[in-house]
C-alpha cells in the first residue's frame, strides 16, 4: 500500500498556513525628506538613531529648507515625505493621497539681542505687532515700558524675518492676528511680506531658515525675530534671548517645553481635523501656565502603500514617540500627549494603509478516517499528515501533546492503543530550519 492511502486511512489532519505578498526593504531604500526647519532639530537627532535600528541598510534624511519648499518637493516626488507647519494652500494640488502627521509641539521663541538690557523681557501681543508691522521702532518705546514696568534702554529695533515660505511665519503672523487684530489687519501667512499691514517694516531684514534668521540676531545687537525655541538655546552663547510673552490670562510665560505641553494639552476638540490630520493651535488660551505662540509640526506622507512608504511611517512613528520621548524637552519641544497623542497615532497607521496586500489564512479541510488499535504510523507519515517536508536528511520528533490514553510515541513510530483521538506534534529539522506541525489522530 502506498504512503498516500495509508495517511489517507488513517489520520485526520488540519493545519493553517499564512501567506502574504509583503514588500521587503533592501539597503538601496534611502528616504529622504524635506521641509519645515521649525522641526529639523528634532529630526536631526531622531533620524541618526532611528537608522541605527534598521537591521536592513535603510536610513533616512532630512534637510529642512522650509515648509513651503517642502510640500513643494513632496507634490512633486523628488522626496518620500515633508515636514511642515502650516498646510497646502487653496491653488496647491497636493497628491490625492496625502495625510498630515503631528509630530510634535513647540513654542515660538521671540528671540532678540540687546546687548545694554539684562532685564527679563516681557512683550505683549499687541506690542509684538506693533513691533514686527513697524509701528514701533525703539526698545525705549512706552509700550514696551508699560509692558515691563520700567524702561528698556534706547536702541534702534530690527526686525528679521523670513525670507522663505515658512510654517513658522504662518504660525507667529497667525498669532499676531488672533491676538492683536487691530493692529495686525491681515490674516496670516507663510509669507512673511505678506501678512504684514504694511510689507516688511522699514530697515528690516530676511533671512531663510531658522538658522538663517538666528545667525542673523546673534550677530546683530538690537535686532528681534522668531523661530523654534531650539534655535534660540543653541544662540543664547551670543547674547541671544526670549522674550516672556503675555498670554491670554494675562502671564508673561517665558517658553519652554513645559509652557508648549500646557498649550499642546488643552487644545479644544474642534481644532481637531480627522479628514487631513491637521490641528490648529489655540492661541488665545486662557490656561495661566501655557505658552501662547505654540504651533504644531507635521509630517506630510502617503497613505498608499509601499515599501519606502513602510520606512517612512516607521520613522514618523519613531519620531513621535520613542526619540521625542528622549530627546523633545532638550530640544525645547513638547512630546505629544493624551488626546493630541492618540489622535497622531490613528495617522500614523494611515500611512501606507492603502492597497497593502492582505494577509490571508487558508485551513487545509480534514483527512477523515481512522487507524487501528495496536496498529503503528511512522514518525515520517505523521510529519507528511501535517504537511511537513521530510527528505534523506531530516531528523523527525513526535511528541503526544494530548490523548496519551489513545495513543504513545514508540521509537521513531506513534502507536494507536485504544479508541480515541490524540494530538501529536510532529517536529521536523532539515539543516538549521526546523518546522512543526499539530497533527490530530483517530484511533479506531
Amino acid at each position: 500500500m502506498k504512503l498516500s492511502r495509508k495517511i489517507a486511512a488513517g489520520i485526520v489532519a488540519t493545519l493553517a498556513f499564512t501567506s502574504a505578498n509583503v514588500g521587503v526593504s533592501h539597503a538601496a531604500d534611502n528616504i529622504t525628506g524635506s521641509g519645515s526647519t521649525f522641526i529639523k532639530n528634532l529630526f536631526d537627532a531622531c533620524a541618526p538613531t532611528y537608522n541605527d535600528t534598521r537591521t536592513d541598510g535603510a536610513t533616512v534624511s532630512y534637510s529642512g529648507g522650509g515648509s513651503g519648499a517642502g510640500r513643494t518637493a513632496f507634490t512633486a516626488g523628488t522626496t518620500n515625505f515633508a515636514g511642515t507647519d502650516s498646510t497646502y494652500g487653496t491653488t496647491d494640488t497636493p497628491p490625492a493621497d496625502f495625510t498630515y502627521v503631528p509630530v510634535i509641539a513647540g513654542p515660538i521663541s521671540i528671540m532678540y539681542k540687546h546687548s545694554g538690557y539684562s532685564g527679563t523681557l516681557k512683550l505683549s501681543a499687541t506690542t509684538l505687532a506693533k513691533i514686527f508691522s513697524g509701528a514701533i521702532t525703539d526698545w525705549a518705546d512706552a509700550d514696551i515700558t508699560a509692558d515691563n514696568g520700567s524702561a528698556v534702554p534706547t536702541k534702534t529695533i530690527k526686525v528679521v524675518y523670513r525670507s522663505d515660505s515658512s510654517g513658522t511665519s504662518a504660525g507667529f503672523t497667525a498669532y499676531l492676528r488672533a491676538t492683536a487684530p487691530a493692529v495686525w489687519t491681515k490674516a496670516g501667512s507663510s509669507t512673511f511680506t505678506s501678512s504684514a499691514p504694511s510689507g516688511a517694516p522699514a530697515g528690516s531684514s530676511a533671512k531663510s531658515g531658522s538658522d538663517g534668521v538666528t545667525n542673523y540676531v546673534a550677530a546683530t545687537d538690537g535686532s528681534i525675530s522668531y523661530a523654534e525655541l531650539s534655535y534660540q538655546l543653541e544662540a543664547s552663547a551670543d547674547g541671544v534671548k526670549s522674550a516672556y510673552v503675555k498670554n491670554a490670562a494675562g502671564t508673561a510665560i517665558k517658553p519652554s517645553s513645559t509652557a508648549a505641553a500646557a498649550a499642546a494639552s488643552a487644545i479644544p476638540a474642534a481644532n481637531f481635523n480627522e479628514t487631513t490630520g491637521w490641528i490648529d493651535p489655540d492661541y488665545t488660551s486662557t490656561v495661566a501656565t501655557a505658552y501662547p505662540i505654540t504651533i504644531f509640526s507635521f509630517g506630510i506622507a502617503h497613505k498608499n502603500y509601499s515599501v519606502q512608504n513602510d520606512i517612512v511611517k516607521d520613522f514618523l512613528s519613531y519620531s513621535l514617540t520613542t526619540c521625542a520621548s528622549a530627546q523633545a524637552a532638550s530640544l525645547g519641544y513638547a512630546q505629544l500627549t493624551s488626546t493630541a497623542l492618540t489622535f497622531a497615532k490613528k495617522r500614523v497607521a494611515l500611512i501606507s494603509s492603502v492597497g497593502r496586500p492582505v494577509t490571508t489564512t487558508t485551513t487545509i479541510p480534514a483527512k477523515v478516517a481512522s487507524v487501528k488499535a495496536n496498529k503503528t504510523l511512522t514518525a515520517t507519515q505523521v510529519a507528511r499528515a501535517g504537511f511537513l517536508s521530510v527528505t534523506k536528511s531530516s531528523k523527525v520528533t513526535l511528541k503526544v501533546s494530548s490523548g496519551a490514553t489513545s495513543c504513545k510515541v514508540v521509537g521513531a513510530t506513534l502507536k494507536g492503543l485504544k479508541k480515541g483521538t490524540c494530538k501529536v506534534l510532529a517536529s521536523v529539522k532539515t539543516g538549521s530550519s526546523t518546522k512543526t506541525s499539530t497533527v490530530t489522530v483517530t484511533v479506531s
